[in-house]
């Protein structure tokens, strides 16, 4: 049987707790494996719109973490454990909503293709090499770097201003800044202009102050998530999943090339330089996010 021709039942739109965490997550019905999205920091699932254009026949997930779209920032500083909790609780969901369909009791169905932005690429890879039953292949889209990582400090201060600022937020005129903020972070990150037309779901998700809040306590614990992969790296081994490292040309050039080709290799991975994108790759070169997803899905049938 091809996983490509299987139907796949998906969770619900809307809020769902997984991992112990109110989060907010977008389906899309198609065919199988499904492909979950997953965002960078600050990055909302909207973000895919390009990208799941492209793949219209296929099963699509988008996970928001909490704080965006209508879920609520728990006032904490999220830590690498709690993030690979709710994406194993979501790709657990998907795969208890595919066991029935299994023809046989030797076939493994419910895995996912996942594809990772930026700082979620953290998270996907401690995800896969502790849950790698869970993933039949790994795109990696511009995922942060960080191998040889320094110890963390503490980051209170910065959950201290994060929540300063959300309790701030409720006055609108402090709202106002903060999308257009959002829209200069967006035109740095991808070739789309600063003046290009705006949503108004774009316009409410960043003046939303738990988004802000989440934001920030996110970039606190940059260094932190880092450091615990490191260390979860000693401890697991990378599996046999296929997996592709998309590095975006024009984010910091040869340097930039040479870290990500670095970890493709750590990670058995196949390395694509891609030309004429910065690092939202989602929004610069879609077609070459869906031509990884396209080429995962292949080896999976090839599999079968």
């Amino acid at each position: 049987m091809s996983v490509a021709g299987s139907q796949t039942r998906l969770p619900a739109d809307g809020l769902a707790n997984l991992g112990g965490r109110v989060v907010h997550v977008a389906s899309r019905p198609g065919s199988g494996p499904p492909i979950v999205l997953l965002g960078g920091c600050g990055v909302p699932s909207y973000d895919w719109d390009l990208v799941a254009d492209l793949l219209p026949d296929l099963a699509l997930v988008l996970l928001d973490r909490p704080g965006l779209l209508g879920s609520p920032w728990p006032g904490e500083l999220p830590q690498l454990a709690s993030e690979v909790r709710t994406l194993e609780s979501l790709l657990e969901s998907i795969r208890t909503a595919s066991v029935g369909r299994a023809s046989s009791a030797n076939e493994i169905v419910g895995r996912t293709i996942v594809v990772a932005h930026s700082m979620a690429g953290f998270h996907a890879e401690a995800l896969v090499r502790q849950r790698p039953d869970l993933v039949m292949g790994l795109v990696l889209a511009d995922g942060s770097v960080e191998l040889r990582p320094s110890p963390p400090r503490p980051r209170r201060r910065w959950l201290r201003f994060a929540r300063l600022v959300r309790r701030a937020m409720v006055v609108p005129a402090l709202r106002l800044p903060s999308s257009f903020v959002q829209r200069l972070l967006v035109a740095a990150q991808s070739h789309r202009r600063v003046t290009a037309p705006v949503s108004s779901l774009t316009r409410q998700t960043f003046r939303d102050p738990d988004t802000i809040a989440s934001v920030l306590a996110e970039q606190a614990v940059y260094g932190e998530q880092a450091w615990d992969l490191a260390e979860l790296r000693m401890d697991h081994d990378w599996p046999k999943v296929p997996t592709i490292v998309l590095t975006a040309a024009e984010k910091g050039g040869a340097r930039w090339i040479a870290e990500q080709a670095e970890l493709a290799e750590m990670l058995n991975a196949r390395q694509i330089v891609v030309a004429d994108s910065r690092h939202l790759i989602m929004i610069d070169r879609p077609d070459v996010v869906a031509q990884a997803v396209r080429g995962l899905r292949e080896l999976g049938d090839d599999h079968d």
